[in-house]
């Protein structure tokens, strides 16, 4: 992790000399790259301290700081005015995740010893890990797609309402605002009762939503479902992140975060572009189609899951 925030840093210092120049888009890449490492890094160390009974509770509250924190950064865009500026501040904050880095380091050495000493599974390949749960690995990609068509397009499905692009983006924003309030609850629920009860709950509060889209046409009614629509999606991964702390810990541990990772991160590369093609034959519809497809898709995986587990 200290190797990543250094590499970001150094990263962040050339962009504010070379950002318009050829050397921006590989710094660019170089940059997002290494923004994945971190992520991985920071999932595994959260599973390896939350434990049970509040799992899936504290990784839906770091979910949420997240989601804060994204926002903050974005809004925050506003007040910069150069690209000094603009990644001088980054570079600070790559600073203090070092200092706060070190201190973990220092305090933690003895307490990783005698984690390593309780371990007991032992080191699984990538293949081993999907073979396990290749269902439930599908089921997170098709549902975390859902997210990115929403990202993507959101704001054009309300524009195509009639909305101008100053409403588009508040009802966009209003969407992205259910993750907040349902992945607490599902984290709760998915410590208390299962993590599969909880997965259940989900998808069908989305697949309730996105059905009623198709028989809406009121701004402030697709606006609320959409709420709901994004809060299940956004409930289901954070429970996907206990799900797969609970499955593969000790050893086998950076290796499920790893494909849990991998998984969220090649639908940022299908999912837009499905969504897109949907939107462009069949407009709205064709959005809530995904949308439903996904839902429906991912439930029928969890419940295949499920009776083979029993």
């Amino acid at each position: 992790m200290k190797i990543s925030f250094i590499s970001l840093f150094i990263a962040f210092g050339l962009m504010i000399f070379l950002m318009n120049t050829w050397y921006d888009f590989p710094l660019r890449f170089f940059i997002g790259f290494f923004f994945l490492i971190i992520a991985l890094e920071i999932s595994c160390f959260e599973a390896e301290i939350f434990q049970a009974p509040y799992r899936a509770t504290l990784f839906s509250l770091v979910c949420i700081e997240g989601a804060l924190l994204i926002s903050l950064g974005s809004s925050f865009i506003g007040f910069v005015h150069s690209p000094l500026e603009a990644f001088g501040v980054c570079m600070s904050g790559l600073l203090i995740c070092c200092g706060l880095v070190l201190i973990w380091k220092s305090s933690s050495i003895e307490k990783k010893k005698s984690l390593d000493k309780k371990t007991v599974n032992s080191k699984q390949a990538f293949y081993t890990i999907i073979r396990m749960f290749p269902l439930i690995f599908i089921a997170i990609f098709m549902m975390g797609s859902i997210g990115e068509g929403i990202r993507s397009y959101l704001p054009i499905y309300f524009e195509n309402l009639g909305l101008n692009k100053g409403d588009a983006a508040f009802a966009f924003s209003f969407a992205g605002l259910g993750g907040m309030v349902f992945m607490p609850i599902a984290g709760r629920v998915g410590d208390k009762y299962g993590y599969e009860k909880a997965f259940f709950l989900t998808i069908l509060l989305g697949l309730f939503a996105v059905s009623l889209t198709f028989y809406s046409s009121q701004t402030d009614v697709l606006s609320f479902l959409f709420f709901l629509i994004s809060g299940a999606k956004q409930a289901f991964i954070s429970l996907s992140y206990g799900w797969v702390a609970t499955r593969y810990s000790g050893k086998s541990l950076s290796y499920g975060m790893a494909t849990f990772s991998l998984t969220k991160t090649v639908r940022y590369v299908f999912e837009p572009l499905g969504a897109g093609a949907l939107m462009n034959f069949y407009g709205n519809t064709g959005f809530s189609l995904g949308c439903l497809g996904a839902l429906g898709i991912t439930f029928i995986l969890i419940m295949i899951q499920n009776k083979k587990a029993s």
